[in-house]
């Protein structure tokens, strides 16, 4: 890879990450806090004598998780190996980071509340998953309609 889609993939990476962490934070402070928003959870928000230091280090881990993910992307370009061996092994980078990224910014306090972290992170994953499988299904007909 060239040093130009290194640092491409690095920040379309952080972005979505970003972009990821911030959203779901939107539907748990909705979902969980009514009608006020908080960027994080009280625990680890309090953890910092400044808030906004404090919502800073969390956007550097939603771009670092972003950015990890992005590049554990790069497991599916083997085309010896299994797509659900790909698929397994990305999901597992997913999953370790998410759950170490969880663990830091204290998105739980309980066993169950891991739980639905993991859940979360599931479910975000098939989203996207889903998406992208659409999204290549429909750039594959179309270049079989080229062909034909």
């Amino acid at each position: 890879m060239k040093t130009k889609e290194v640092i491409g993939m690095a920040l379309l990476g952080a972005c979505v990450g970003v972009a990821i962490g911030t959203t779901i934070e939107l539907v748990f402070s909705f979902t969980f806090a009514g009608t006020s928003f908080s960027p994080g959870t009280p625990e680890f928000l309090n953890g910092f004598t400044n808030s906004n230091l404090a919502v800073f280090v969390e956007r550097v881990v939603y771009a670092l998780y972003g950015i990890i993910c992005s590049f554990a992307g790069l497991l599916y370009r083997d085309e010896h190996r299994p797509l659900a061996l790909s698929a397994a092994m990305h999901f597992g980078v997913v999953i370790l980071c998410g759950i170490a990224a969880g663990s830091y910014l204290k998105w739980w306090s309980s066993g169950w509340g891991m739980l639905g972290v993991i859940v979360s992170i599931v479910v975000t994953y098939l989203i996207i998953w889903l998406v992208t499988w659409l999204f290549t299904k429909g750039e594959v007909a179309r270049m079989n309609e080229k062909l034909q």
